[in-house]
């Protein structure tokens, strides 16, 4: 899977197997702003080409994310909820963990503090 470039964010994804399924780790770097964030959202469709919809987000090193941003991230979720796939978040600082807790996501979708705790609750 190809990696995404944007201004002030990559996006870095990698295939990786947990119990037995596929899942696609999604480790965004950089920031989410108003100068990136329409490109953002009107790309991110390209990291479900592989029809992959297990999912973790690894938020790990985003450094900050606006509006627009986290309806990209509520688009992501949408996607892997009507292909019936599994979505997990991991890595957030503490802004980031305050944004996400405003977001209202859905209850299937859980949060962790790092990365390796997300792939470690993974449950097929």
């Amino acid at each position: 899977m190809a990696d995404l470039q944007f201004p002030s964010l990559d996006l870095k994804t990698e295939f990786i197997e947990i119990k037995g399924e596929q899942v696609l780790v999604v480790s965004f770097v950089g920031q989410i702003t108003n100068t990136n964030a329409y490109e953002i959202n009107r790309n991110i469709s390209v990291i479900f080409r592989d029809s992959v919809y297990n999912i973790i987000l690894d938020l790990t090193k985003l450094d900050y994310i606006n509006s627009i941003g986290v309806a990209t991230l509520i688009g992501i979720i949408k996607t892997v909820e009507s292909h019936h796939g599994k979505i997990l978040i991991g890595g957030l600082n503490h802004f980031l963990e305050n944004v996400i807790r405003l977001m209202d996501l859905p209850r299937k979708v859980q949060i962790f503090n790092t990365k390796q705790e997300a792939i470690t609750n993974w449950e097929p």
